[in-house]
């Protein structure tokens, strides 16, 4: 990389997929790969419980609350909060707040994260009608789809 890369405010791609609307800072194209960086609107309840075998996950909550099942534990996190999870560890989110979660969703190294644009060609509805379609697309980009989130008691 020989120049510096800007984006500016309201800049990148935006998809909306899976109960989150992304605004793709960077795929890693602009960081030689070092990272993906989305602005994330997570309005779904919950997500699916999942892992990313060769990536690690971190979020930074801008607004609102979640609670993050990982490996058996829960965490909740605010404003303010970072929260990193790493490779391999099976993870979920649920929503806590009425209003959606803002947060800076980062992954190292970037791949997963193309998922998104993918499930919005293909079709979200076409995918959650097929499970084991959506499951193994997921695994095209480096996710394993294990569950929905763990219910705790």
């Amino acid at each position: 990389m020989s120049s510096v890369f800007l984006l500016a405010r309201g800049g990148g791609d935006v998809v909306s997929a899976l109960g989150s609307t992304y605004h793709v800072k960077t795929d890693g194209d602009h960081v030689s790969n070092a990272y993906s960086l989305m602005e994330e609107e997570f309005w779904g309840e919950t997500t699916p419980l999942h892992a990313h075998p060769g990536a690690e996950e971190t979020f930074y909550v801008l607004e609102g609350r979640i609670e993050l099942w990982a490996n058996g534990d829960t965490v909740r996190a605010a404003s303010g909060a970072f929260i990193s999870v790493p490779r391999g560890v099976p993870h979920a989110l649920r929503r806590l707040s009425a209003e959606p979660v803002r947060m800076l969703t980062i992954v190292s190294p970037p791949g997963f994260e193309r998922i998104f644009q993918a499930v919005a060609t293909i079709g979200e509805d076409e995918l959650l009608a097929d499970p084991e379609r959506l499951a193994a697309l997921a695994a095209q980009y480096g996710t394993e789809i294990l569950g929905d989130y763990p219910v705790t008691r």
